[in-house]
Formats: structure tokens, sequence, C-alpha cells
């Protein structure tokens, strides 16, 4: 009766095994198929704003929307963005704060880009033409996703309205 008792025990932590396995390769091959659900988040130009001009340059504030087109949050923890202008690379930023993307939803960041005369040169051509700047961005965003951390490179071009922040202030040289 013991040893009865003693192999039913037994065969229960058995059964326990098999279903602990059965369910971590479920888990696994739930897993495994998650990386095909994440889409890629979609970045673009809003607007260009003069926020500031000094002798060397000055400073735009870009206006960029971040579309979720998935089916969970986005935990955006880092965005790294190169503005061309006309063919002309205007410069470069890294955002490194978070920022949440909900989901089928657009976040605006407005984030400030310093350039020089030289990269605004055919840039200012151009806008004082139209009021637009035709741009290309280039770049990566990183975001922290359900399923780990996913890098989403992008490049997107377009028309974007130029404008201006308040009074332009000249800069100090060397600032």
């Amino acid at each position: 009766m013991i040893a009865g008792y003693i192999s039913g025990v037994g065969n229960v932590g058995g059964g326990r095994r098999v279903a602990r396995g059965v369910l971590g390769a479920a888990l696994l091959a739930a897993c495994a198929g998650l990386p095909g659900v994440f889409e890629q988040p979609d970045v673009n130009l809003r607007q260009v704003a003069v926020r500031g001009v000094g002798l060397t340059g000055g400073t735009l504030n870009l206006t960029v929307g971040v579309y979720n087109p998935n089916k969970f949050n986005l935990q955006g923890t880092r965005l790294q963005l190169g503005l061309d202008v006309e063919d002309s690379h205007v410069g470069d930023l890294v955002y490194d704060s978070d920022f949440q993307a909900q989901q089928g939803d657009t976040t605006v960041l407005t984030l400030p880009l310093a350039v020089t005369w030289s990269g605004l040169a055919g840039a200012a051509r151009t806008a004082l033409n139209s009021g637009e700047l035709p741009y290309t961005i280039k770049g990566q965003l990183t975001v922290a996703t359900p399923i780990g951390e996913q890098k989403a490179p992008f490049t997107h071009s377009g028309r974007a309205p130029l404008t201006r922040v308040g009074a332009l202030t000249p800069r100090a040289t060397g600032q």
C-alpha cells in the first residue's frame, strides 16, 4: 500500500514535469513568432522652425512625428536623425530621452538641431522661395517593446513648412 502511494506520488510529479515541459515548449513557440508581429514605426518631419540665428549658424526646432502602427504601446528610448535639404546635409541629432508612442497613434516630438551656415545655405534659399523645405531624414529609432528592444531604421522624404519661433535673436560667436 505504501509502495503504491509512493508510486502514485512519483507519477503525479512526473505528470507535472511533463506538463511544465509542454507549457515551456508552447511559450517558446509563441515567443518565437512574436518578432513577426512588430511593425516598423513611421518617422516623419512635420515642421521646421528657426529658433535662433547667430554669426556661425543657428538652431532649428524639428517637429517630428513618430507613428506607431503596432497593437501595443512602444516606449521610445533613442532617436538618431540626420536632416538633408536639397541634397545638402544640414545636421544630425541624437535624442536620448524616453517617450511613449501609443498603439495606432502618432507621438509628436520637438527636437533642437544646431546647424552651421554652410549647412543652411541651400535650405535658406529654398525656404525663402517657397516657405517649405524639401527634406530627407534618415536615422534609427530604438524602442522597448513587449518582445524586447527593437531598432527601426527609417528614411523619409517630403516637404515641411518652415516657420519662425518668436523674434530671431542673435547668438554670441562660439556658442
